[in-house]
This record gives structure tokens, sequence and C-alpha cells, in this order.
């Protein structure tokens, strides 16, 4: 993923774990000003896929249901002007079709300036929105020529997410969503180098010590990948991240006589993920799967509050560009350090998101 996003709360003012109201709850939220209740959702008006003249569907991919996230993209700066909105959606399916080649167009569910919605791909088939979350999310995109979705266009959302909450096509608890700056975010298949990848700071970058001489080498592909947390304080900055990595690798070298630092990566809250020992060298994370895992621990303690999104980003990344460049098998299995060892790593909270990630193995 090339471009730029940014939580979608920071423009839209949008909760997470968005709950409908009951009787005995109190109003949600609205994506934005005050909160509205009306007691009950009605079904959102969605203009089904044959009215705005879609290509016949060839995505068969099937969107387990309820997800646990929701994605939202903004598409900005697009006029439909006279034509209108069902003649730029086809515009932007044969795009998504005919120029990248993927199988429709990419989104779930479309949301004009107007405040229409659009059937996508829909409920229960899988989009081509956001790499490494397709199977798990729910998509949707703003569709506008402003630089920030109208009044209307956010009520729409509010209320579609309402309705995908009561149907349960969307986890009550969901992951708070993301908001996504133009079609720059998408990746086209096959593009893993700077789509498929999160930023890998390398040790020399992060002021490592040592040379990993003395540790054995690591056979490919992995077959497991094993989620830890590192316990300590988080990190949210580059410097302080490389910080907390310097101090680990000195505390496992120095005070457990490990040969280098414990883990394969470790990924901080800014959206880094940080090179351990790497691809190739066994870590020193879990007895008994070193020499077949690639161990991933988030920098930080997550018992009550996972890692945040720019972090479980990053990690699903690495999981898919470690397959990509053939380090990791096609089939491995996922599993938290609690479900191969004596130990809270990685911390409830994570675990409760990352059983929801392809692969989980509990």
């Amino acid at each position: 993923m090339t471009g730029v996003w940014v939580r979608l709360d920071e423009v839209l003012t949008l909760f997470c774990s968005f709950r409908p109201p009951s009787n005995d709850q109190p109003c949600p939220p609205a994506l934005h000003g005050p909160p509205q209740c009306h007691g009950h959702f009605d079904p959102p008006t969605i203009t089904p896929r044959a009215e705005w003249g879609a290509q016949a569907p060839r995505c068969t991919a099937p969107l387990k249901t309820p997800t646990p996230y929701l994605l939202v993209h903004h598409i900005a700066g697009t006029d439909c002007g006279a034509q209108g909105s069902s003649w730029c959606l086809r515009q932007l399916q044969d795009h998504h079709t005919l120029t990248n080649g993927w199988c429709d167009i990419a989104y779930n569910f479309l949301i004009m300036e107007s405040g229409e919605v659009f059937e996508g791909t829909g409920w229960t088939v899988q989009g081509h929105h956001t790499a490494g979350y397709n199977e798990v999310a729910l998509g949707f995109a703003f569709f506008t020529n402003m630089t920030a979705p109208s009044q209307a266009a956010l009520a729409s959302a509010q209320h579609l997410i309402s309705f995908a909450v009561q149907k349960r096509h969307l986890s009550p608890n969901y992951i708070q969503p993301f908001l996504f700056r133009g079609e720059d975010c998408l990746q086209a298949p096959g593009s893993t180098p700077s789509g498929g990848c999160p930023t890998i700071i390398p040790r020399a970058d992060w002021g490592a010590k040592g040379s990993m001489a003395n540790c054995r080498k690591l056979d490919r592909p992995a077959k497991y990948v094993i989620i830890i947390h590192t316990a300590g304080q988080p990190c949210t900055e580059l410097d302080s991240c490389k910080e907390l990595v310097r101090g680990i690798q000195d505390f496992h070298v120095n005070g457990r006589k490990f040969c280098d630092v414990g883990y394969n990566f470790l990924v901080g809250e800014d959206g880094n993920v940080y090179e351990g020992v790497g691809w190739d060298t066994e870590g020193a994370h879990t007895y008994g799967y070193n020499d077949i895992a690639l161990g991933v621990a988030f920098l930080g303690l997550f018992e009550d509050k996972p890692p945040n999104a720019a972090a479980l980003m990053a990690a699903q990344r690495l999981i898919r560009c470690s397959v990509d460049r053939d380090y990791l098998d096609p089939n491995y299995l996922l599993v938290a350090h609690s479900d191969v060892i004596n130990s809270i790593s990685p911390g409830r909270a994570t675990h409760d998101i990352i059983k929801t990630w392809p692969h989980f193995k509990g």
C-alpha cells in the first residue's frame, strides 16, 4: 500500500466499536455532528448493481460475516457531472477490471456525495480494497468531488454501518476504521515490493550490535507465525521504538545469553517493522518452535488494549510479504504465543484480534 492513510476518527469523529441503540442503551455517536437516535434502524436505500449497469460479477471469494474490520476509503476529486453517479461507477469498475485486472469493482459499497449508496461486491463477497484485509473486512468508499465527504455522505455511511452491525454483516466489536485517501492505496495483483511489504527498519538503522554469527540459520520457508508481545512500554515514534529495540537486544544478549535479539521481527505502534534476526535466522522466542517459526513481537504490553491500527496493519503486511518472498509457507499456521507456551503474550486484547486473521489456529 503506497497511499497516505489516516484514522477515520481524525476526520469524521467516528468512534470504534459502534453499536446500534436499543431501549436500554444510549444513542451512538454520529459520524459527524451530534448523535442522532431513531429508536431503530430501517434498511438503508442501496442501489443494486443491475440498476447502475454493473458488469456481471466475477468475484467468487466469500466474505465470512460478521466481519471484524471496517475499512473506509475516500476517492476525492471525482466529478460525475451530467453523466451521473451510475456512469462514474461503471468507469470505476472498468478501471478496476480492465486496467488493474481485478474480478470486479474493489469496494463492497460506495457512497456518493449526494448520500446515495451503491452496491459494489456487496455483503457476502470479498472486495479488493485493502491488501491483507479483504478476507476479513468490509470496504466502503466515499466517492465525491470534495476533499472531505459531505454531510449527506456521512449520514448515509452512519446508516449503512448501523445496518451492517444490526444484521450481523459487521461485528458489534469491529476494529476501528481507517480512512484511506485516494485510489493509490489500492494494490494491483503482484505489486508486492511497495504494496505488500511494510517499512522494515534494518538492523543497522536501529543500532543493532553484533553480527548474528553465532545464531543458527532458519530453514525456509517457515511453517508458523507466532504473535508475541514484548511486555514493557509501547512506542509510537521512530526514535523511541529504536531505543526500545536496542534495549531488548541488550537484555536478550547480556541478560538471557541469547545469540541476539530473540525475535525475527518487532512491530512498533509507529507503523514500522524492526528487523530482529530476520527471515534467515532462528529466533529464541518459543521453545520447540524457533526452528520452524517466525516470531513477530509487538512492542509493548497488550493485555487490556490491542496494538494500534498502524501496528496491526504492519504485522499483517509483514506476514503477506513473507509469503510473497518465499520465507513463509503459503499454508502457514498463525498462533498466539500463549497458544503454544505458558505465557500471557501477546495479551488477551491482541489474541482477540489475531484469531480473526487468516490461517489462525488457536
